[in-house]
């Protein structure tokens, strides 16, 4: 029998031992993914941001020095995957955790066969804007989909709001959200209008007797440092906002905040 690792301590020392192995050079990236080409068209396969880092680990190690050192990708061919596998294989054993990256390659291995090829792609941020890899500018599209991104630089969004929020709003004449309480250490704000009335309609009702839609409009620069998150349903997409980065958002904030919806 070969090699496992049955806990998440072993995990954790595997991850350990590649970082080591690959030198004081090594820095983790901001996001990663593994992508193919077919039909003459990029697929994205599987994307990792702020996490995966053991999977990503294992491929800088099995590529070596074509590894990127910056944003970039770099080809692996079917024989790097299947290298790449066995060697995240033993994680497997472990059940506490989930394996993603696992499934994702080796659903990918049967998808380009022996004379295919895969891509890893490496990004140092997610606020990247016209970059000349192609595989590059697909990862960014999938970190970021579902975004109302317009002409102008600025980035819809919606957030349903309960009365005490929409209260503080018209105090800042709608210029600004409020800072979050100590138990809100995320802001959420919807990626479409639809998500952000249902919120409203079967939540901050239920909750506080009413509810109400708000639209604005961001900087998509700084829109683009936070990766969309589903939230459930395929249209649940939202952006996760550390509390201590709203300061920071309003100041990006590109017009009034809208009221556009209200539910009791």
């Amino acid at each position: 029998m070969g090699e496992s690792w049955t806990t998440p301590a072993q995990i954790q020392a595997r991850q350990t031992e590649l970082e080591q192995a690959l030198g004081a050079s090594w820095r983790p990236p901001a996001a990663w993914a593994i992508a193919h080409e077919a039909d003459g068209r990029i697929v994205v396969d599987r994307v990792n941001v702020g996490e995966g880092l053991l999977a990503c680990l294992v491929l800088a190690t099995v590529t070596a020095d074509a590894w990127p050192a910056s944003t970039g990708s770099v080809r692996l061919p079917a024989t790097d995957l299947d290298a790449a596998i066995a060697l995240l294989a033993p994680a497997e054993a472990c059940r506490e955790v989930e394996h993603p990256n696992l499934r994702a390659w080796r659903y990918l291995r049967e998808e380009i066969g022996d004379a295919g090829s895969a891509v890893v792609v490496r990004l140092d941020a997610l606020d990247l804007l016209g970059h000349a890899d192609p595989y590059v500018e697909a990862v960014l599209a999938a970190v970021h989909h579902g975004r109302v991104e317009n002409p102008d630089g600025t980035t819809r969004l919606w957030r349903p709001v309960g009365p005490a929020e929409l209260a503080l709003l018209e105090a800042s004449g709608f210029t600004a959200w409020p800072p979050r309480l100590p138990d809100q250490p995320i802001f959420y704000p919807v990626l479409n209008e639809e998500y952000a009335a249902t919120i409203a309609r079967d939540w901050n009702v239920a909750a506080s007797g009413s509810g109400f839609v708000t639209r604005f409009a961001v900087a998509t620069s700084f829109a683009r440092r936070y990766p969309t998150r589903q939230a459930g349903g395929r249209g649940h997409l939202e952006l996760w906002i550390p509390a201590e980065d709203v300061p920071e958002l309003n100041a990006h904030l590109a017009g009034p905040i809208v009221m556009v919806g209200e539910h009791r």
